[in-house]
């Protein structure tokens, strides 16, 4: 299985401190990219013949990174995806990102009062800057970056959800993607949209959804409602792997840091987990690596236990984190909500 897709987190830092972020249970230094170990990303990568996209993203706010003219410059020759609040978008910021992006998704979880309580800051900011991107589109004749919206859906701010799609259409953004609420405090558990079993009421608005979104052009992405039986990994199908700020490369968002989530009011540790570091070996021998293969293979054919629904789930002493499971897998994606599409990664 060729590397065909590199996610790079420049920084873990970030310029906003949302109600609903990562960070809220972290204990983890906070860091930029190292020059030397962006460098070596940099030769690793031109090392692959197999590689397509780069996503520049993660759990900080690549925009706010120091390296970040560098990287859209260096990776501008691949598919290239940025990932952003869009609150630090400069002029010679928006003129790289015109210049080499292919896509930039911006998050915005809410409108006008909600946008100001989860992110504390005025969303006429970011407008403005999605306004600029598609006059700059303008002025130079580009079609690229295509725009995208991730809205990370809840309780608090659902009822935002048809005026963002008129947003959408008026801002000319291409694709919408909504995501579930992943919670990392106890207090937000009780926000969720998504159940175990049946949801008729919130299937029935996300079918609302659909069709609103149809009537205007907009693609949107959903997530599920409610459990189903499939399982999906979009970073294995993908052929991605995740570098992130130190350098480590990781399997999947999910798995980058360590922190606390709340699975259906469960409180459950992930537990970062590295394949290897870039600064020991080459990004390809870590791929290649037995480990690491060995790991895309049980994730690809679904064997691994279901966490979600199974019967011994409130006694057993494996859920509380991703350290292993019942199978002897190690790290465990037993319990993981992206692979039951529960939450979507742009």
């Amino acid at each position: 299985m060729p590397l065909r897709k590199a996610y790079i987190e420049l920084t873990n830092k970030c310029n906003l401190d949302c109600t609903i972020c990562y960070r809220r249970s972290w204990n983890e230094k906070l860091m930029d990219m190292n020059l030397k170990v962006f460098e070596k990303i940099k030769k690793d990568i031109e090392d692959l013949e197999t590689l397509k996209s780069v996503v520049i993203g993660g759990i900080g706010e690549p925009s706010f990174a120091p390296l970040i003219h560098d990287a859209l410059e260096v990776f501008g020759q691949y598919d290239l995806t940025l990932t952003t609040n869009a609150v630090t978008l400069n002029a010679a910021l928006l003129e790289s990102i015109v210049k080499h992006v292919n896509m930039i998704m911006v998050s915005i979880d809410g409108l006008e009062e909600n946008y100001s309580k989860i992110r504390g800051i005025n969303l006429k900011f970011i407008l403005d800057n999605i306004n600029k991107i598609n006059e700059l589109k303008r002025l130079t004749g580009s079609t690229a970056p295509t725009v995208g919206i991730q809205f990370v859906m809840s309780k608090d701010n659902i009822g935002d959800v048809f005026s963002l799609i008129d947003l959408a259409d008026s801002l000319k953004v291409n694709m919408l993607v909504l995501s579930n609420l992943l919670p990392q405090t106890k207090e937000n558990t009780n926000k969720i949209l998504y159940k175990r079993y049946e949801n008729t009421e919130i299937k029935h608005l996300f079918n609302k959804i659909l069709n609103y979104s149809m009537r205007r052009g907009i693609t949107v992405l959903l997530p599920n409602c409610e459990l189903k039986t499939e399982r999906r990994c979009s970073f294995v199908e993908d052929e991605a792997a995740f570098i992130n700020v130190s350098g480590d490369i990781v399997p999947c968002y999910r798995l980058s840091h360590t922190y606390k989530e709340y699975v259906f009011g469960r409180e459950k540790t992930v537990i970062g987990h590295s394949f290897g570091n870039v600064m020991e070996k080459s990004l390809k021998d870590i791929w290649n690596s037995r480990e690491y293969s060995s790991f895309r293979q049980i994730v690809s054919g679904n064997r691994y236990p279901s966490c979600m629904d199974c019967d011994l789930v409130e006694g057993c002493d494996m859920v509380r984190d991703t350290a292993s499971d019942c199978y002897a897998g190690s790290p465990s994606c037993a319990d993981c909500l992206w692979t039951r599409k529960f939450t979507i990664c742009p």
